[in-house]
């Protein structure tokens, strides 16, 4: 499925800021097949914008699309994104680590079959032993955290990835099978968002980078990758 993403004149305050806008005037054309970098200082909107991309805040102004419906006026939209925020214990709420990997691909898939393939597809990918499946979220490290919480998200297989800062807490090897995936989601025709300020991490992978400052978008820079 070709995906694009249109974001026109978007504008978001959080509640009670008054004036203080967040994002201010955001205009973005996203396409299927591209690794779009969001780059900019601390507060300069970053996160906030995944989350208005995802439909999770709404903007004051302005409207995202996914092939011209909004996100905002039909939530089945949503279905189509995958959503890693920067910090995993604001995903996490299920008693056990199994609970959390199957949650969100229950809502979408009956088949019992299809979910324990995809959960050993992950769990083989990232070499990891089955015996994390009856560990409590809460108790694992930042870094695993991190991983249940992705992992999480690619069991449904949705074709847009917004993640935030993903590789952070990870160790190496994980990073290393984070930017295999994400290369893997592109060739399929997977569209991937990542915000952070590591941008060496990413650079020989990245189609574009988007720079924010203060709520605007300052620079956009489209760059060849060789994969």
């Amino acid at each position: 499925m070709d995906i694009a993403i249109r974001v026109e004149n978007l504008w978001y305050k959080y509640p009670g800021s008054q004036d203080l806008y967040t994002l201010k005037g955001i205009d973005l054309y996203l396409y299927s097949g591209n690794i779009y970098i969001i780059t900019g200082p601390n507060g300069a909107g970053k996160s906030t914008l995944l989350m208005v991309l995802a439909g999770l805040l709404k903007p004051v102004k302005g409207d995202v699309t996914i092939n011209n419906v909004s996100i905002f006026r039909n939530r089945d939209m949503r279905r189509y994104i995958g959503i890693l925020f920067q910090n995993p214990d604001a995903m996490l709420f299920n008693p056990s680590v199994y609970d959390e990997l199957v949650y969100s691909i229950k809502q979408i898939e009956s088949s019992e079959k299809i979910i324990a393939d995809r959960l050993s597809y992950w769990l083989n990918y990232f070499s990891l032993n089955t015996s994390i499946l009856s560990q409590k979220p809460y108790t694992l490290s930042y870094g695993y955290k991190k991983l249940v919480a992705l992992i999480s998200i690619l069991m449904y297989s949705p074709p847009i990835l917004l993640l935030d800062e993903p590789h952070t807490g990870l160790a190496k090897r994980f990073v290393d099978k984070l930017l295999k995936l994400v290369v893997e989601h592109k060739m399929k025709g997977g569209l991937t968002v990542i915000a952070t300020h590591n941008l060496k991490l990413y650079r020989d992978i990245a189609d574009s980078f988007i720079r924010l400052e203060n709520g605007s978008i300052v620079k956009i820079r489209s760059v060849k990758t060789y994969i």
